[in-house]
């Protein structure tokens, strides 16, 4: 007996068995969509996969530390502010007067001002210590992610570095936001991967854009409700046929008859929009996104990414060196440094650390040089001597590119635990006690959540090394199930025409 595949039994089986994960591709899409909407909701990591479980200070939940006296530390992280020992031994909540939610915790750095007063930033807004909790400091005209928070040469106010611009702030709250000079060499220009990674989110286009796509990510939601019931309804018509009872075949048979209407329907007018967002879905992972990130292109005019702002969604971090006299910024185009006024052109230093794609996160003083680490690994920078040496080996690093992830996950420092303390994201820290149950608990964002199984991660314990290759595969069938739904959809409008 010859088997046969054609559209019509692929798309029944390709669709059914993709389903489940287009559900939950859309569903983790719309959530995505709209951060700060879900920034206070919270899931229990005892629902994740072992690997999301925190333990021995892993997962970012250590960044870094800050020494308020001879015994107490500030620790700050991924889970917001703990006050504890310098033996890490004993930790306390410090995050009183913070917004509720993992995703608003995430702290960017803590300071000391000169006049004794504590600041911290998160991803989404600056806060003041102020009578035993933290307040809020607006920064007029942001609307963006903040990236670093760090003190003037004379720590007397902070600057405020967003994604996209920095701010002035003084002891009193007041601020000041510039916009950094453009490179002398510098053209508009943007990584395809960039582009394509916003028009599969709708970002590209602004709000009016993402919630295009939450509608079209709704759409496919019906798709695959009303495809199960599809495959579901003859079976059960068979059964009531079998058993003859005809009374409940007629109701069956229309429900069945309204599902198929509306699944043609749906997905016909909304062809070109699902396939869309399902190919360029299967291009932000590998293997799709390599040649997407080494191109460069210019911003499609009118997009999100044509702006004026030279620097726009690129500044990362932010210190002074004092034995340059100048600001150092982290971006996604390297390192570049700034007069302390930010008033002229930006220079770039001869050689610098290699920078991982998902930003620095380590980003200290240590005598002359700078400790650089990130999910790259961890460096020694003499930007005098133009020198960088690999802090694990000690051998001096050639690579200021490359693989963005090393063996090396840095995902924060400290050295005031005794001895230098990293802390890797994977494996965490060496050398301290257990982590105590306060910060094991923690749980994670349903934002990351919903990141995790959008592009796949959360799948590695079960896939292993094929989890890099989920979204590519799924996304090249989904793409082929929505293309083969409408050559059906074509052939009935066909048949029907000559009948």
């Amino acid at each position: 007996m010859k088997f046969r595949l054609g559209w019509k039994k692929f798309h029944k089986w390709a669709g059914l068995l993709t389903a489940v994960f287009l559900l939950i591709f859309c569903a983790s899409g719309i959530i995505m969509n709209h951060r700060a909407a879900f920034s206070g909701i919270d899931v229990t990591r005892k629902l994740l996969p072992a690997d999301y479980h925190l333990k021995n200070f892993n997962n970012g939940i250590i960044r870094g530390t800050l020494p308020l006296d001879s015994m107490r530390l500030m620790a700050f992280g991924s889970s917001g502010l703990w006050l504890t020992d310098r033996s890490f031994s004993s930790f306390a909540d410090f995050n009183e007067g913070l917004p509720k939610g993992a995703d608003n915790r995430q702290i960017r750095n803590v300071v000391i001002m000169r006049d004794g007063n504590l600041w911290c930033a998160t991803q989404f807004g600056l806060f003041r210590r102020e009578n035993n909790g933290w307040k809020e400091i607006t920064l007029p005209g942001n609307d963006e992610r903040i990236s670093d928070l760090t003190l003037t040469p004379d720590s007397t106010g902070l600057i405020v570095l967003g994604r996209s611009a920095i701010y002035r702030v003084t002891p009193d709250g007041a601020s000041e936001c510039k916009q950094l000079t453009a490179p002398a060499d510098y053209k508009p220009r943007v990584t395809l991967f960039k582009t394509v990674w916003q028009l599969h989110s709708g970002e590209l286009f602004g709000t009016a854009g993402r919630i295009v796509v939450d509608i079209i990510a709704l759409v496919i939601i019906f798709l695959c409700i009303t495809g199960i019931i599809l495959f579901i309804l003859p079976y059960r018509i068979r059964r009531l046929s079998k058993k003859h009872l005809t009374d409940k075949i007629k109701p069956t048979a229309r429900k069945m008859k309204w599902n198929f209407r509306w699944h043609d329907k749906a997905g016909a007018v909304t062809i070109i929009f699902t396939v869309i967002i399902a190919f360029t879905g299967m291009c932000l992972r590998p293997p799709l996104m390599i040649p997407l990130v080494l191109t460069e292109t210019s911003p499609l005019p009118g997009s999100n990414l044509d702006s004026d702002n030279a620097w726009h969604d690129k500044l990362r971090g932010i210190r002074w060196d004092e034995n340059l006299d100048k600001w150092i910024v982290s971006t996604t185009e390297g390192f570049f440094t700034f007069d302390r006024n930010f008033s002229g052109a930006p220079g770039k230093p001869g050689k610098a650390p290699a920078i991982s794609p998902m930003g620095v996160n380590v980003f200290e003083k240590e005598g002359k040089e700078w400790l650089i680490g990130s999910f790259s690994g961890l460096y020694r920078w003499n930007p005098e001597k133009e020198t960088v040496t690999d802090y694990f080996t000690g051998k001096a690093s050639e690579r200021q590119g490359g693989r963005p992830v090393s063996t090396h996950l840095v995902s924060g420092f400290s050295t005031d635990l005794g001895t230098p303390t990293v802390f890797d994201f994977s494996t965490g820290a060496a050398g301290l006690p257990e982590m105590p149950e306060e910060l094991a608990s923690q749980p994670m964002s349903l934002w990351n959540v919903a990141l995790e199984l959008h592009v796949g991660r959360c799948y590695t314990p079960f896939l292993g090394p094929l989890s890099s290759l989920f979204v590519f595969l799924a996304g090249l069938i989904i793409t082929l199930v929505l293309i083969s739904g409408y050559i059906i959809h074509h052939r009935h409008k066909k048949r029907s025409l000559t009948k």
